[in-house]
């Protein structure tokens, strides 16, 4: 109960110091590794795969952004991570910050980094912690969204995992309604 309590006040303190600019995000993250199947033949598709990469987890995220300033985001996200090749399925929940580097009327060029834990659901779920770091930009429109585009570093902590942690590098699309 006093851990709900915290986390109660530090989200009304957070809002209450911030320019009350509460924004809803969503984006979508593909990791990509080498094709395994680069020039053999597809029986299903009947043709040569002739990629040199192949997608291998995706990522979805969600979650809310406060603006404390212009140059600093805070905010709370859930996502949903799936890596069918090594058989893990993890639900994030993290506290995320962004740092704008530069920044040109709407559009934004950013850093940010976060800090979380695996929700575990049920049995095919995952429990641990969750660490990212990426870049990222914000590209503005005349419409009350913007277009976000990002590079993720993610770290999964999860203790019966080959050494104990899953790392992973993404590329994502998204949007920001502001």
């Amino acid at each position: 109960m006093k851990k709900m309590v915290s986390f109660l006040a530090l989200l009304f303190t957070i809002y209450s110091f911030s320019q009350r600019a509460v924004n809803y995000n969503f984006t979508l993250n593909v990791t990509f590794s080498g094709n395994e199947n680069f020039g053999e033949y597809d029986e299903y598709q009947e043709k040569t795969d002739w990629s040199p990469i192949a997608p291998n987890a995706i990522f979805l995220r969600n979650g809310l952004d406060v603006k404390l300033n212009k140059f600093i985001t805070t905010g709370i996200n859930l996502g949903l991570d799936v890596h069918p090749d090594v058989d893990i399925l993890a639900i994030p929940y993290y506290i995320d910050v962004k740092l704008a580097l530069a920044q040109s009327d709407d559009d934004k060029f950013y850093v940010g980094g976060g800090i979380g834990k695996l929700l575990k659901l049920g049995k095919p779920f995952e429990r641990g912690k969750y660490y990212k770091v990426g870049i990222g930009y914000y590209i503005s429109s005349e419409r009350n969204n913007s277009l976000i585009l990002n590079m993720d570093f993610h770290n999964k902590q999860i203790a019966n995992f080959e050494n104990g942690r899953l790392n992973s590098l993404s590329f994502g699309i998204g949007m920001i309604f502001l």
